[in-house]
């Protein structure tokens, strides 16, 4: 195999000789360079600055979950007997909802379902608000979807008594 290179080598002229020499001592060590080591340095450097900031917001969790264990609660609030379809409805009619109710049922084991399907944001949210936890219902599932109308929603509620 080297007789064979040897033999293509002296075949060729002194300045092509030279040439394949600079090819071959110059211009591919330096495509190896650029090509594959210096790459391989910008990826480390990007892989250490994404662990330095990965360090980083584990430090600021823990720090925050610390802080979070120093705080004292919130007083509980009063929770009363459910309301039920009537004590719901007249708390409806309170806050000018009450026109806006699609449906208004009963359900099984004292719960109740509530549907509104065009209803203001604000005034819902604040009269939902100023209901729970009072009301005696926790929330075993809602959905709130946007409508085309801005600010305006549509809303299904499922209670169920504490």
């Amino acid at each position: 195999m080297s007789n064979r290179l040897i033999d293509l080598l002296l075949s060729l002229s002194p300045r092509e000789r030279l040439l394949i020499g600079v090819v071959t001592f110059f211009i591919l060590p330096l495509a190896v360079v650029f090509g594959l080591l210096l790459p391989m340095v910008e990826t480390r450097k990007q892989a250490e600055q994404a662990h330095i900031q990965a360090l980083a917001l584990q430090s600021w969790v823990r720090d925050r979950a610390n802080q979070a264990a120093t705080l004292t609660p919130a007083p509980s609030q009063r929770v009363g007997p459910p309301l039920g379809l009537a004590g719901l409805e007249q708390s409806l009619i309170q806050a000018n909802l009450r026109e806006d109710v699609t449906a208004l049922s009963a359900r099984g084991n004292d719960g109740i379902a509530l549907t509104f399907d065009q209803v203001d944001f604000l005034r819902f949210t604040t009269w939902l608000a100023g209901q729970h936890p009072q009301w005696g219902y926790v929330l075993d599932s809602y959905r709130i979807e946007a409508t085309e109308t801005a600010s305006v929603i549509s809303v299904t509620l499922i209670l169920s008594p504490r």
